[in-house]
């Protein structure tokens, strides 16, 4: 029956903290801050199966995840100079149907998944975008040339999203 408490407890706790970085905080989360929320669960799993049991440590641990998260999330909000510092910025990776070799090295891209990006957006050939740009969140940001369409196209390598 414990074990039952530990787990309602934990449930309520990280529910709670989750509430507390809000919404909006959820749905921007940059990779970096994801990959630290997944460790929670690393956290809570020996006190959960009793290997250590106190939950005192995984409370310290887990409350100052949290709280790391949340002050970054505040300081970029209120602190531009912090908040470049943080984010990653866009990367120009095509301009005017050109490749730009610089980009691709610096953001591990290849000119197939620009090709791949391309093709989701429905656009055929290279010459036909004006611009393709790695957005911070890892989507790639495809305009066609003329400026008719912008589409943002998530960056798939089996990695998931960049920073």
């Amino acid at each position: 029956m414990e074990t039952v408490f530990r787990v309602i407890f934990v449930y309520a706790f990280v529910w709670a903290c989750l509430r507390t970085l809000g919404k909006r905080e959820l749905s921007q989360l940059a990779p970096f801050e994801l990959v630290m929320l997944l460790l929670i669960p690393q956290f809570f799993s020996r006190a959960l199966t009793r290997q250590d049991y106190s939950m005192t440590n995984s409370v310290v641990a887990a409350t100052t995840l949290f709280s790391i998260v949340f002050l970054t999330s505040i300081a970029s909000f209120r602190f531009a100079g912090f908040r470049h510092f943080m984010q990653a910025n866009p990367t120009v990776l095509v301009r005017q149907g050109q490749f730009l070799p610089p980009g691709l090295r610096r953001e591990r891209i290849t000119a197939d998944e620009i090709v791949s990006a391309m093709h989701k957006a429905g656009i055929e050939r290279i010459e036909d975008v004006a611009w393709a740009i790695l957005e911070p969140d890892g989507k790639i940001a495809i305009i066609r040339a003329g400026g008719a369409d912008v589409h943002n196209v998530e960056a798939d390598r089996g990695t998931g999203a960049r920073q």
